[in-house]
């Protein structure tokens, strides 16, 4: 009977602890703990863990809710239960805590029982009862204190914002404008679509205020629709929708996108061309698998050629005159993605963007002289920051007399500033973009 006692026993932990068992917000705890933990991407860790899950559709859309909003909000979540911590509680346990108060404070449909319970289950797995009791203490202490409804009056803590960056905006934008973008970024991203077949119609959508190739929803997993399947439609942010009509394609032009991976701007020149060609570069082999996947989907993949290439080695790798035009979409601090990778804001230092400038920089320089005589070339980051977007177009003109700047006009006024397309996420609620455009005018 001791025997299977014990066995009974060994199998109930067993089964507690497998991924099998694994309930939603385990999950979500298992990816915070492995981001904060384990400098994890929050993209990544969360396609990993629910890869390996069994969890519903319903399930895993709750769980990177959860993991997307702790994140956006942690500053303003530990601000929240500090009060009631007597002692710096272990990570995984404080991470707990900040994932229920969480659920209290910003998901209305999720009863605030059934989060305290939940959490309390998982601490007791985890560490036992003391453990257990200590959370429920502090969740209950939280629930009966005012301090619930109160909220911090700087903005670092309110909205969850390094000092670092915090300052870069007020810096560049003042106050009030920055205040009206760190607003912006407390609402939940749109779907954004690309219309591959301009006569796609998707349920559920409306139309884009920037470009009529994008459909604009609320939410929605469009990845599974036949439309997407069969390469009717696929999922871009519209500001990036605006890229491709910079580079005038007339369809015969031999075309260098330099760092092109996943390959939404690729696919989207391809749609331009006729007997033209696209040589899309990256670093990596799967990310390049990821270019080749997107054509094929897309029905261009006749029209692309992927190679595994430097960017700041184009020239090296093609010599002079190669290209008719050129996609410089260069690697930048990401800054415009805050509302889709809000784990973004936590991995900037200031010596990263005078590193990335350089980068910017290097990747034109050589990029430029791989350009024929009247060739166009196209720079775009998705970052906010002047030292990566109108720093860079000033020294590259300075340093490059035989290009010119051409400007971009638009029936949208206010996103033009300087000749360049410029847009920050609380105009259009979009990522934000930043895009200029060049043309060789001398060898």
């Amino acid at each position: 009977n001791k025997v299977y006692r014990y066995l009974l026993t060994f199998i109930d932990t067993v089964c507690h602890n497998s991924s099998m068992t694994k309930n939603a917000r385990q999950t979500a705890l298992d990816v915070l703990n492995d981001i904060f933990g384990n400098d994890a991407y929050a993209n990544i860790s969360l396609d990993r863990n629910l890869r390996d899950s069994e969890l519903s559709t319903v399930d895993k859309a709750f769980v990177t809710a959860l993991v997307y909003g702790v994140v956006s909000k942690k500053d303003l979540l530990e601000w929240h239960i500090t009060p009631f911590l007597k002692k710096e509680p272990k990570p995984w346990a404080k991470m707990l805590l900040l994932l229920t108060v969480y659920q209290i404070l910003f998901m209305d449909k999720v009863p605030t029982s059934a989060a305290v319970d939940e959490a309390v289950k998982i601490a007791k797995r985890r560490d036992g009862q003391a453990t257990a009791n200590f959370i429920n203490a502090v969740l209950r202490n939280f629930m009966r204190s005012e301090h619930r409804n109160e909220e911090p009056k700087d903005w670092e803590t309110k909205y969850s914002m390094p000092k670092l960056l915090l300052d870069k905006m007020v810096r560049q934008f003042g106050g009030k404008r920055t205040g009206e973008i760190l607003e912006s970024l407390e609402k939940p991203s749109h779907v954004s679509l690309r219309r591959i077949d301009p006569t796609v119609e998707i349920s559920g959508t409306r139309a884009s205020l920037l470009t009529e190739s994008a459909l604009i929803a609320d939410s929605g997993n469009f990845a599974m629709t036949e439309e997407f399947q069969s390469g009717r439609i696929t999922i871009q942010d519209e500001t990036s929708q605006l890229v491709a009509p910079q580079l005038d394609l007339e369809g015969t032009e031999e075309v260098l996108d330099a760092c092109a991976a996943p390959g939404g701007k690729s696919t989207h020149m391809a749609q331009y061309l006729t007997s033209g060609h696209i040589t899309a570069l990256d670093l990596y082999d799967h990310k390049l698998d990821l270019i080749n996947q997107n054509a094929e989907r897309q029905h261009v993949a006749d029209k692309i050629t992927t190679q595994k290439a430097d960017a700041t080695m184009i020239f090296e790798e093609f010599g002079s005159d190669k290209f008719d035009r050129i996609l410089v979409d260069a690697p930048c601090s990401g800054i415009g993605l805050i509302r889709r990778k809000p784990d973004i804001r936590y991995r900037k230092e200031s010596s990263d963007f005078v590193d990335l400038q350089k980068i910017q920089l290097e990747i034109l320089n050589s990029a430029s002289k791989s350009l024929k005589k009247s060739g166009i070339m196209v720079y775009s980051t998705c970052t906010i920051f002047d030292e990566e977007n109108f720093d860079v177009v000033r020294q590259f003109l300075e340093s490059h007399p035989n290009f010119e700047q051409v400007e971009i006009s638009s029936d949208k006024a206010d996103m033009i500033k300087e000749g360049c397309i410029f847009i920050t996420p609380e105009m259009y609620h979009t990522d934000g973009f930043f895009i200029a455009k060049f043309k060789k005018i001398g060898e």
